[in-house]
């Protein structure tokens, strides 16, 4: 069990590591807290991703830089190392005391991390949700995403074709407060229904972005399920554990796998057949407009941001995955 004072102790520690890594990939990118030229009026905004380790949020940053270098505008990359609002709220917290000009945020949890946008709210600074967002979206000054539904709606076609509308097929989601999870989840189950009735589709478990979770309960459900015919992982951890453990149970090609994101190592896997489908999303370009929204909210222009935006997702499967129109969206864990 974790105390009370463990619990705090832990938190702080979360923070000052983020706030670590934050100096760390800010030097690497020749960011500074003074801004660019006069064009950006010594702007700083803070890009508050899910995780800072993930690939697809240093993509998102990378996009983000380009478009900041353009303005004149400063951009700090911060946050915590694993997908949990407990870790995340306190690195958001701290950023407050340092009067950011804008907030770039991918909330853990639509619920958990509104208090704390209420007080950049009340302090007037402006908050962009990219990713994922709030259950109560009032305030903010953007929402920037890829069409979460779609996404999910576009792999359980893509699996239910692979499976041949028959059989078992397993949801593994990330965390149930996350808002892409949800949609992603829900446009898979609608289009599963919808074009494939003959499909059984299992209750969503939850691995929280963890392999070696997601990979112990598939592990689990082929136990419990002999019929399991295939499995979605809502985003790439959760593919990865799933490809897996049917690898490690000799049910390579058996059971396909429908993932979604495109880091560098859901990408091998998906090469290598143990995954099949991918959906990918615009990670580059969601930082660039995020920034961008986040720059008209600052200078006044905030009649012309088009909010929310949803970007379409690109389908990568093991035929295509070296083709460079699909390959140009995979994930990057550095910035060119």
């Amino acid at each position: 069990m974790v105390t009370s004072t463990s619990r705090a102790l832990w938190r702080g520690t979360a923070a000052a590591a983020a706030l670590t890594l934050a100096a760390s990939l800010s030097a690497c990118a020749g960011g500074s807290a003074s801004g660019g030229d006069s064009s950006g009026q010594n702007l700083t905004f803070y890009m508050v991703p899910g995780l800072t380790t993930h690939p697809a949020y240093m993509t998102m940053y990378c996009g983000g830089k380009e478009a900041a270098d353009e303005l004149g505008v400063a951009l700090e990359y911060t946050g915590a190392t694993t997908w949990d609002p407990s870790a995340q709220l306190p690195v958001v917290q701290s950023l407050l005391a340092k009067s950011p000009s804008a907030l770039l945020l991918t909330p853990t949890d639509g619920g958990a991390l509104r208090p704390v946008v209420d007080q950049y709210l009340s302090a007037d600074i402006p908050v962009v949700a990219l990713d994922t967002t709030l259950t109560d979206t009032s305030g903010l000054s953007a929402e920037i995403s890829s069409s979460n539904e779609q996404g999910g709606a576009a792999a359980a076609t893509a699996l239910g074709e692979a499976i041949g509308g028959t059989g078992t097929v397993a949801i593994i989601s990330g965390s149930p407060g996350a808002s892409t999870d949800a949609a992603r989840t829900k446009g898979f189950q609608d289009e599963m229904k919808k074009s494939f009735p003959d499909v059984t589709l299992l209750e969503p478990e939850y691995s929280k972005s963890v392999v070696a979770t997601a990979e112990s309960q598939v592990q689990a459900l082929m136990l419990a399920n002999p019929d399991l015919a295939g499995v979605f992982g809502v985003n790439g951890n959760s593919a990865t554990g799933a490809a897996n453990a049917i690898v490690n149970a000799g049910k390579k090609g058996e059971i396909p796998v429908a993932g979604y994101d495109a880091e560098p190592a859901t990408v091998e896997q998906l090469k290598a057949g143990n995954i099949s489908i991918l959906v990918v999303q615009d990670f580059k370009k969601e930082g660039r407009l995020g920034v961008e929204a986040a720059y008209e909210a600052v200078t006044g222009e905030a009649s012309e941001i088009e909010t929310p935006v949803y970007l379409e997702n690109v389908i990568a499967t093991t035929a295509n995955a070296d083709d460079p129109e699909v390959s140009k969206y995979f994930y990057r864990e550095t910035c060119d």
